[in-house]
């Protein structure tokens, strides 16, 4: 069976982004019919929240939509994000921390695409949400596959800076529910901006390699490298290295 986000991030590698964005269309699908490699379907009892990663394959297909210049199907796409998270939210999810996250998926999927006052609400409602359910461990929460999938959508987006788990959370294990919002709320703008403005979405960070002395990027001459999507890219530029 294909595996479409692997095809999305080699669509990356080679700047082809409406190709991309439907390949991470295609992998969101397939998440959310349980045909994904998750195996878990949108409404499966004892595993809803794996749908957000598909959430955030819609969210990444957003993006590459829009560097591809296509903002009717971002835009088309992050409403697919919104409906499904707001399905999980009304009708499927029951614990407080996921229905917050639920929101805080709708502010992201908004900034996307430049919603900016629609995003800060939804913002707010997460953090309020958050703050209301106040898990005893709240650090445990941010590996449930819902925010974890969110995760990995703003570091996938910070690419090339490539920020970190504790700059999202904070040093608080108390706050850092509320700290992951504040966070996406005042650094996801400029980071989809820097993404528009570059005209490029780089490959997610996998395993790397520095120095490896044994693969050489035919565009930038690099040897250090990103072992990701079952091929080797180079970590600076995200081409296919040669073997030296």
């Amino acid at each position: 069976m294909e595996n479409h986000t692997d095809a999305a991030i080699l669509e990356l590698a080679h700047g082809r982004y409406a190709d991309a964005g439907d390949e991470y269309t295609l992998a969101a699908y397939a998440d959310l019919s349980g045909t994904g490699g998750n195996r878990r379907s949108l409404f499966d009892p004892d595993g809803a929240e794996w749908a957000g990663y598909a959430v955030e394959s819609f969210l990444l297909a957003a993006v590459c939509y829009r560097l591809a210049g296509d903002d009717e199907r971002a835009r088309n796409r992050v409403g697919q994000g919104i409906l499904v998270v707001g399905d999980l939210r009304d009708d499927v999810l029951s614990d407080a921390v996921l229905r917050a996250a639920c929101f805080e998926w709708v502010g992201h999927l908004r900034t996307v695409v430049g919603d900016a006052d629609r995003a800060a609400t939804a913002y707010d409602r997460a953090a309020s949400g958050y703050a209301d359910a106040d898990p005893e461990d709240a650090v445990s929460w941010t590996t449930n596959p819902l925010l974890q999938a969110g995760t990995n959508a703003v570091c996938h987006l910070s690419r090339p800076d490539d920020v970190q788990w504790d700059e999202i959370h904070g040093s608080d294990p108390s706050t850092a529910l509320t700290r992951r919002v504040q966070f996406a709320r005042s650094r996801l703008p400029s980071m989809v901006a820097a993404r528009i403005d570059a005209g490029t979405l780089h490959a997610p960070r996998g395993s790397t390699e520095y120095g490896t002395g044994q693969f050489r990027c035919p565009d930038c001459g690099s040897d250090d490298v990103n072992y990701v999507a079952d091929t080797v890219l180079c970590l600076r530029c995200d081409t296919p290295v040669d073997r030296v």
